[in-house]
């Protein structure tokens, strides 16, 4: 772009400097009297041989008044050729600085701009994908989980011997709390923003993921804490399956929402596990010599 631009600043001054040039060269010297002539009552009367009664001639006279004349002319047009010329040249460098702002804006953008991750089938099969952003610099990744609750934790005893304990929550009613839930996961730059649980509307839209420890389009996640950094699709992976683990289990003692849209209220998981062991304590026992699953309802208290 440049370069154009310093093209056509060296030919505008080229083409300057022969106008001038030319209008220069026209001299009232050049001009040859061929003797003094004289129009009266429709003749014309030509002299020639005049008798000199003075050193300078008519003709010079009339040279020195023309050249006078046309010296005056031609300053008058120089200085309307540089007019224009000058004019020329401002409008032509406030283009080239309107260019190379713009110019310099694309380059800016550019350099914010968020490259798109490499992304392989494999991370696709295993439910993550990435758009754009609102900004350059953002992406959005997408990791299409499960809501899977099969814990809740609450504190139990009196105000001075309190203690966190955890209880499987039974399985009738795991199936009705398990489904589809959408993880995304905002990144600026190498930075991660954001992480929020969301589900697919009929439209194909999306919205917030209604559950326990969610309010409005924000999610509570306890004290789980994650590395802000990010440098590849696995670390953003393995982020969505930390957070759908971390869904896994309800904690009582920060639960936002009493009855999330669809899901049994908080008081049904309680009365439901009120006299089931809490986790630490179970025990799998083995029936002729076969591990038998949790499925099986064979779990004891040590």
């Amino acid at each position: 772009m440049a370069d154009v631009f310093n093209t056509f600043n060296a030919e505008v001054e080229k083409r300057h400097k022969e106008m001038i040039s030319d209008l220069e060269s026209i001299s009232v010297d050049d001009l040859k009297s061929e003797g003094l002539q004289i129009s009266i009552g429709g003749k014309t009367y030509k002299f020639t041989d005049l008798e000199v009664i003075e050193n300078e001639s008519v003709e010079d006279k009339l040279r020195k008044e023309f050249k006078e004349k046309l010296n005056s002319q031609q300053q008058r047009i120089r200085d309307k050729i540089n007019q224009k010329i000058n004019q020329l040249l401002v409008m032509h460098q406030q283009k080239q600085q309107e260019m190379d702002r713009k110019e310099q804006q694309l380059r800016r953008k550019y350099a914010e701009a968020a490259m798109m991750p490499e992304i392989s089938e494999t991370h696709f099969g295993k439910g993550l994908s990435v758009i754009k952003g609102s900004s350059n610099d953002k992406l959005v990744w997408i990791y299409q989980g499960v809501y899977n609750p099969l814990f809740i934790s609450m504190m139990d005893g009196d105000s001075y011997s309190r203690k966190r304990k955890k209880k499987r929550i039974p399985s009738r009613l795991v199936d009705r709390l398990k489904r589809p839930v959408f993880i995304f996961i905002t990144t600026r730059g190498n930075k991660i923003t954001s992480v929020l649980t969301k589900m697919r509307l009929d439209n194909g839209s999306f919205s917030s993921f209604p559950h326990y420890h969610q309010t409005g389009s924000n999610d509570c996640w306890g004290n789980w804490n994650y590395d802000s950094n990010w440098s590849s699709a696995d670390d953003i992976l393995k982020l969505a399956k930390d957070a759908e683990a971390v869904l896994e289990t309800i904690n009582y003692s920060s639960i936002a929402s009493r009855g999330p849209s669809g899901m049994p209220r908080i008081q049904t998981i309680l009365n439901a596990v009120e006299n089931l062991p809490d986790v630490s304590q179970e025990r799998k026992r083995k029936v002729d010599g076969v591990n038998l699953s949790e499925n099986d309802d064979v779990w004891s208290v040590s």
